[in-house]
């Protein structure tokens, strides 16, 4: 909680906060995308490095070391280029989220992968949550930049908890060469999946955390107003995160509610121009808030489950690499169009992409009859 908590603190104004020092949407893409952009570079390494060496503790304490840093840069950042980099900061310290998540798994019976991440998953989405709430509380009470202080301790506080951590390291492999564990990446239920994590990630990096807020603010949202339009959407998404992989889980056909969360999350971004009023589009971000729910702890479960244990940490690298491409490249790439085409342009594209998805994982993991 504290890992995520010390990032999600400052997401509810770090957009609104970005166009106040650049003062341009396509700025604003800019910088949100340097947070996947560092993910997408360093998350394969890292799940490579941490399977050979057989530790997962000290990555996660470089996860809270770079957290702090971050925080620490946006605090002093006075131009998009400081903005950028200290985002891309933040992205490093989070790329550690993919030892984090094997880990955790690590504590649970092999038969329990979707469990783990389920439970895993809600953790990081209550942190959310309360963050993100909390986020636009200090801004409004204490100004734009208290968020990145709160931050900041947060970073400090996990990084002492993070010590006491006690791991069970995997048994050395035979396979563990360079070219053996790249061969991982090759998996075809791994390739469906993340393929469909781009194209989520996409759009809640270009929607949710990107323009929605700064679209909250054209029609009215204070910066309180903005820590609960977050608030609206992840509390909605972890209840749905924690469904998904439990008392969700005597569904075997997963791809029905891939199917599902892909349609509502379609239906919200398309929806989101056509809104006026604060209290529809709360509404409007609690249902896109189901459908991430329902899909992403689902992806995320089969990205691993056909991977042997001394692997599942370069798999993971693959996955959470790969869907940052959506994280980077759907805030530059809409950014872009916002700039050129308006606004609702971005809402309108991010729909078509999701419709797009809920298609392709209909067709690809229904036929692939890979899941429990």
């Amino acid at each position: 909680m504290l890992f995520w908590g010390s990032f999600y603190i400052y997401i509810p104004i770090l957009a609104s906060y970005t166009k106040i020092v650049s003062g341009s949407l396509q700025a604003v893409g800019l910088v949100m995308g340097a947070y996947g952009l560092s993910q997408l570079l360093l998350r394969i390494p890292m799940g490579l490095w941490s399977d050979r060496i057989r530790r997962r503790k000290p990555f996660i304490i470089l996860g809270f070391f770079f957290d702090g840093l971050a925080c620490l840069g946006l605090i002093f950042s006075t131009s998009t280029g400081m903005l950028f980099l200290s985002f891309f900061t933040a992205g490093i310290g989070a790329s550690m989220w993919v030892i984090f998540t094997v880990l955790f798994s690590s504590y649970f019976p092999l038969g329990q992968v979707v469990r783990s991440v389920s439970l895993i998953l809600f953790s990081s989405r209550l942190s959310q949550v309360i963050s993100n709430y909390a986020g636009g509380v200090i801004a409004e009470a204490w100004g734009w930049v208290a968020p990145f202080y709160a931050g900041a301790i947060f970073s400090f506080l996990g990084l002492l908890l993070a010590n006491g951590i006690a791991e069970r390291r995997p048994e050395k492999s035979s396979s563990a060469s360079l070219k053996k564990l790249l061969f991982v990446g090759r998996n075809p239920m791994l390739l469906t999946v993340s393929s469909l994590a781009i194209l989520l990630q996409f759009v809640i990096f270009s929607t949710t955390y990107g323009f929605t807020p700064i679209y909250a603010q054209q029609i009215g949202a204070s910066k309180e107003e903005l820590g609960i339009l977050l608030f609206s959407f992840m509390l909605p998404s972890i209840l749905a995160t924690l469904l998904s992989g439990t008392y969700l889980n005597f569904i075997k056909q997963k791809h029905s509610l891939i199917l599902t969360g892909f349609l509502l999350v379609t239906g919200a971004a398309l929806s989101i121009p056509l809104v006026s009023r604060l209290s529809l589009l709360y509404v409007i971000q609690a249902i896109h808030g189901i459908g991430v729910g329902l899909v992403f702890p689902l992806l995320m479960s089969l990205a691993i489950q056909p991977i042997p244990l001394e692997q599942q940490g370069t798999a993971m690298g693959f996955f959470q690499a790969l869907y940052a491409v959506g994280m980077s490249s759907g805030p530059i790439i809409s950014g872009f169009v916002a700039d050129r085409l308006g606004l609702s342009s971005v809402f309108i594209l991010s729909g078509i992409l999701c419709l797009l998805a809920a298609f392709y994982s209909w067709k690809k993991i229904q036929a692939a009859h890979a899941v429990p």
